[in-house]
């Protein structure tokens, strides 16, 4: 199988993270270096603050940064000056929804995504997370391991599910709001706001709609 030169955005300890990974699975991506602001080293092709695509010969790239909304304003950053994104599925993934469409998303080991669901961009859906039916995922979504999605449910812009949680059916999280750890979501969450608990409480309100 040909490999894709891939261009990986930020070399921090997830960027490492997913770079070992397309190795060791030997995913259809070839890792020609890093973008980093803050990180020198050989790995390091230079900075990502003014750079330029067309220097990479075709390369496509990939965010890989644990947030939603560094990862959202990278990718239209640098599609703004032409970039093309890859997206990163695993071979472990169950997906009855179209996974081709989304850009600059990573899809980790054993998630399982349903029938019906609209992904945005952006996308970090990690191993043994369920997505469940007609759900929808807004761009820069987190879902975390062991997390799950119930059916309709809804995910604003740049949430964050963290692990082992569970958003119920029909209910809608709101644009940057985080979900914490084991947290059994029975009611909408306001957009940012952060909630915990069984079933969650909101332990830092959101903004007003």
């Amino acid at each position: 199988m040909s490999s894709q030169d891939v261009i990986l955005l930020g070399r921090g300890g997830f960027g490492r993270e997913v770079a070992a990974w397309i190795k060791a699975r030997a995913m259809p991506y070839r890792v020609k270096g890093f973008l980093d602001d803050t990180q020198d080293g050989p790995e390091v092709l230079g900075p990502i603050k003014g750079h330029s695509p067309t220097q990479t010969e075709n390369a496509l790239y990939l965010t890989s940064l644990g947030s939603g909304k560094p990862r959202t304003l990278l990718r239209r950053e640098l599609e703004s000056r032409g970039a093309r994104f890859a997206s990163l599925v695993f071979p472990e993934v169950t997906s009855a929804s179209d996974l081709s469409a989304t850009r600059n998303s990573i899809f980790l080991g054993a998630c399982s995504i349903s029938n019906n669901v609209t992904l945005g961009n952006d996308l970090l859906v990690q191993g043994f997370a369920i997505v469940g039916h007609d759900a929808v995922l807004g761009d820069g979504c987190t879902i975390s391991n062991h997390a799950f999605i119930g059916g309709n449910a809804k995910l604003g812009p740049c949430c964050t599910i963290h692990p082992h949680a569970v958003v119920l059916p029909h209910i809608v999280v709101g644009e940057g709001a985080v979900v914490g750890a084991g947290t059994v979501v029975i009611k909408n969450v306001p957009p940012g706001a952060t909630v915990f608990g069984v079933p969650a409480k909101i332990l830092v309100p959101g903004r007003t709609q």
